[in-house]
């Protein structure tokens, strides 16, 4: 027999984790993550990245009704869970992401904010560290294709008064 076990280890005992019919199971305790949640196929290089504590956006979600969405894979206890939120900022609330931005949470069917950031600028995904930054620094800087085809340093900066975020080329 020849299991196939993952690089990462078990969040909860430490022990190796092994790839089986059901998912992602440890072999030294009850946690395990499903191969498939939310109707979506998780990858052996995913699986790996979340049990690293890694907060990566994965696209391609959906609800039972066909509702498709974005979510970030989280480690609770002995669990995996779908979480959206991406930072927590006064004045702005909780900032989730969505399929194509990522904007602020709403309010009893509100936005507490105007705050709104595409998830991608001239072919460079924004990461959840770039929205941090972002949301706490008031730039963030990251290189990325102009129009001809060259590698440049491009800038996003958010204005905290007026809470709108701007490109720069």
């Amino acid at each position: 027999m020849n299991k196939v076990y993952l690089t990462a280890s078990c969040p909860v005992c430490g022990k190796r984790i092994f790839l089986n019919s059901h998912g992602y199971q440890c072999e030294g305790c009850t946690f395990h993550i499903s191969s498939f949640i939310c109707n979506r196929r998780m990858t052996a290089r995913e699986v790996e990245k979340i049990l690293r504590g890694e907060k990566i956006i994965l696209d391609g979600f959906s609800t039972n009704a066909g509702r498709i969405f974005s979510s970030i894979p989280v480690i609770d206890g002995n669990e995996v869970r779908l979480d959206n939120t991406v930072s927590y900022s006064p004045g702005i609330g909780r900032v989730i992401v969505g399929t194509r931005t990522f904007i602020c949470a709403s309010q009893n069917g509100q936005p507490k904010s105007k705050f709104k950031v595409q998830r991608i600028y001239n072919g460079h995904p924004i990461t959840v560290n770039e929205v941090n930054t972002l949301l706490h620094d008031g730039n963030v800087v990251f290189d990325a294709f102009d129009e001809e085809g060259n590698l440049r340093r491009q800038r996003l900066s958010f204005d905290k008064k007026t809470q709108k975020v701007s490109f720069h080329q």
